[in-house]
């Protein structure tokens, strides 16, 4: 999950990307169709290492990569990628290079409507004219290259963009959030933890048996941060499928309720709402000491730095949690592990399509055939082990069955977090910083018929018991993790009925981007309220200046078209 950030698509933005469409300000490397020039685009196809140039909006990370993930890009392809910073600029930053008329290398999108702008801009390379570079995208994503086809190429019917994260077999192992300190947790005699009521209960016993972490520095219950922020607050969407509900990107003010198979549409400012409820739980978090002061100002990275040294009680996703949760530490019995909330949970189905987060190749790259051999590997089933469990023949490999398994050195990592592993960097901070991974841990390579991510492999000899951590959990929950235990209680659970969402329109972007001002504005302000009596006043005026823009005329675009979404997800199953 990517990881999720960026100011709000301007109307601005719009208008520059429509301008460089009407200008002619093509790529000069693109016909009028989007298709290479002969003998201008992309020719190098030169055995010397390549540096390509890359824009992850999802990414977190930038300069040139190195590592040990950076090291098999380059054994395998010959490429070096150089991130450029994204951050909270990375909406703008894109909407600059769109004014310019020229792309990085290799950009992934966050959503549909941006893939959408650089298609009719002519500045991606579409996949269909590199056929014979990219085999493996085509025997392994050939149902996300169709949607794409289909539907965001502007009526070529190319594929200018391929989805990250396809997912084509369900999640029936591993964890998954939230997350607590669970020693903690269960040192405050681990009451059940219904309600978001419950959990600042129990946040706030947490806090006052550990109020410091080892090295003196005060511990909250949770630690946020405002540079995801689009059109609202971004914590709420990854807080809405643990109450039952989806929300499903950055810009979209509308909240997904799956029940009985049916699904229903409504903003994300009605009265019990996920993300209201969500807010309210914030602001009585911040009521009671528990929200890190610092969460208004700070970045992910500072957030994820605090988890990391022990000074924050509960996550939503696993944003650092693993890095405190050392082996050394859950053979003690510290650490974090899932809390199951007694809400209804959301999961997501199956996307064959992948996420909309979109890998496209620049139209304008100097090095297409590079930039699509990167991309090649990137979608075999072997380089998506690699980026998931470390570099094949050293941290897995295949065994004699023929099937995929860790070996003794992934487990002495785990044992040694803090060991140099390659290239000058320990093991965790030499993975991947594109942040877009090709397939989800759950989907099967057809040719072995294992998935990619180890906690779908058969256990390793090399494998060590499970920790103190983990056998007091699942003593507790009677299942093996979190997807365990939620395949075990199905009826805790309830299913998205689709995979893909709608694009919105320029129109409704412009109109998010106006709402979007007043509801994070004002979410925020809501969150650190002084009392009940702001709280509620900061609330009317956000839900009144919601309406005055015009919050129902989107929820009411939104639910027409994601009626069209249901019937079309059909055409895109497997």
């Amino acid at each position: 999950m990517i990881r999720r950030k960026v100011l709000a698509f301007l109307l601005a933005g719009v208008m520059l990307t429509t301008l460089a469409a009407c200008s002619g300000n093509a790529p000069n490397n693109a016909n009028s169709s989007g298709s290479p020039n002969a003998g201008t685009a992309s020719t190098n196809s030169s055995k010397d290492n390549v540096e390509l140039t890359v824009l992850s909006l999802p990414g977190n990370e930038s300069g040139v990569a190195t590592g040990w993930w950076a090291e098999e890009v380059k054994k395998a392809t010959g490429v070096t990628l150089n991130f450029l910073p994204t951050g909270d600029q990375g909406e703008q930053k894109l909407q600059a290079m769109m004014a310019s008329g020229s792309l990085p290398d290799i950009v992934v999108f966050k959503d549909y409507k941006q893939v959408q702008n650089a298609v009719d801009a002519n500045m991606l390379a579409a996949y269909d004219d590199y056929k014979e570079l990219v085999p493996n995208l085509y025997a392994n994503a050939a149902t996300s290259l169709k949607y794409y086809a289909d539907n965001l190429s502007g009526g070529k019917g190319k594929s200018y963009g391929v989805g990250t994260k396809i997912k084509t077999d369900p999640e029936t192992k591993g964890d998954s959030g939230p997350f607590i300190r669970y020693d903690l947790y269960k040192k405050v005699g681990a009451p059940p933890v219904n309600t978001l009521d419950d959990l600042l209960a129990v946040l706030k016993k947490m806090q006052d048996a550990e109020p410091t972490n080892a090295d003196g520095q005060k511990v909250y219950g949770l630690s946020i941060w405002k540079d995801w922020d689009q059109s609202y607050m971004t914590m709420g969407m990854f807080a809405a499928p643990y109450m039952g509900s989806k929300i499903p990107d950055e810009k979209s003010l509308v909240e997904i309720h799956n029940v009985g198979g049916e699904s229903k549409v409504e903003s994300i400012l009605s009265d019990d709402s996920a993300y209201m409820n969500f807010l309210h739980f914030l602001y009585q978090a911040n009521q009671m000491g528990l929200l890190d002061p610092d969460s208004i100002t700070q970045r992910f990275d500072d957030a994820v730095a605090k988890t990391t040294a022990g000074r924050v009680l509960f996550a939503l996703d696993g944003w650092g949690t693993s890095d405190f949760s050392t082996v050394e530490r859950q053979n003690q019995g510290i650490g974090f592990m899932p809390l199951p909330l007694g809400y209804t949970r959301t999961r997501t189905a199956l996307q064959p399509v992948g996420v909309p987060w979109t890998m496209s190749v620049s139209a304008s790259s100097k090095n297409i055939e590079k930039a699509m051999e990167f991309v090649n590997w990137n979608y075999s089933f072997d380089a998506a082990r690699t980026t998931e469990n470390g570099p094949k023949g050293v941290t897995w490999d295949i065994d004699a069955n023929g099937k995929p398994a860790l070996t003794q050195k992934y487990f002495d990592i785990q044992q040694h977090p803090d060991d140099v592993f390659a290239d000058g960097k320990t093991y965790a901070k030499g993975a991947s910083p594109l942040n877009a991974l090709a397939f989800w841990g759950s989907s099967i390579n057809p040719e072995d018929g294992a998935a990619v991510g180890n906690v779908f492999w058969d256990k390793s000899p090399y494998a060590p018991a499970d920790t103190k951590l983990r056998l007091d959990w699942q003593a507790d929950y009677g299942a093996y993790d979190m997807n365990s235990y939620l395949t075990k209680n199905a009826d805790k659970t309830q299913t998205e009925t689709v995979a893909t969402y709608p694009t919105l329109s320029d129109d409704m972007v412009v109109l998010s981007s106006r709402i979007g001002d007043v509801v994070k504005t004002n979410s925020w302000k809501m969150v650190l309220a002084k009392n009940d009596a702001e709280y509620n006043e900061l609330k009317d005026k956000m839900i009144s200046d919601a309406d005055k823009i015009g919050i129902n005329d989107f929820v009411k675009w939104y639910t027409d078209e994601y009626k069209k979404a249901e019937d079309l997800a059909a055409e895109y199953s497997e």
